[in-house]
C-alpha cells in the first residue's frame, strides 16, 4: 500500500477567510466607536461654549448694573465658532427688589435642544 504524506506549510483558504472575517468585524466595531467618540467631543465642546455664552449674558447684566424689565428676549451669539440662540427670561420674585434671570442657550441649528440653562438673580440696589 502506497500512502502519501503531505506536508502542510500554510493555511487553507477557509482559515484565511475566517481570519479576514474576524478582522473585518473588529475594524467595523472600532470605526463605529471612533465615530461616537468624535460626536461626544463635539457635544462637550458645544456645551462648554454654551456655558460661556450664558455666563457672559449674566455678567453683562451685572456689569451694566441694569435692573431689567420683566419679559423675555432672544438673540443670536457666536462663540468659539458656533452659532447659538440665547433666550433670556426675566420674571418677578416675591421680593420686589430682586428679579429672576433665566438664560437658556441652544445651538442655532438645533434650537429645540437646550445645551445649557442657568438661573440667576439680580438685585435692584
Amino acid at each position: 500500500m502506497n500512502i502519501k504524506h503531505y506536508n502542510h506549510n500554510g493555511f487553507t483558504i477557509i482559515e484565511c477567510l475566517v481570519a479576514l472575517f474576524i478582522i473585518a468585524i473588529v475594524l467595523a466595531a472600532a470605526t463605529r466607536n471612533i465615530g461616537l467618540a468624535v460626536d461626544d467631543i463635539h457635544d462637550a465642546y458645544a456645551r462648554e461654549a454654551a456655558n460661556w455664552v450664558a455666563d457672559n449674558q449674566y455678567n453683562q447684566y451685572y456689569l451694566d448694573s441694569i435692573y431689567p424689565d420683566l419679559g423675555s428676549d432672544t438673540k443670536n451669539v457666536t462663540m468659539a465658532g458656533i452659532d447659538f440662540n440665547v433666550e433670556t427670561t426675566i420674571s418677578a420674585t416675591p421680593n420686589q427688589y430682586f428679579r429672576r434671570l433665566e438664560i437658556a442657550v441652544s445651538e442655532k441649528k438645533k434650537s429645540k435642544y437646550i445645551l445649557f440653562r442657568t438661573v440667576n438673580f439680580i438685585a435692584q440696589y
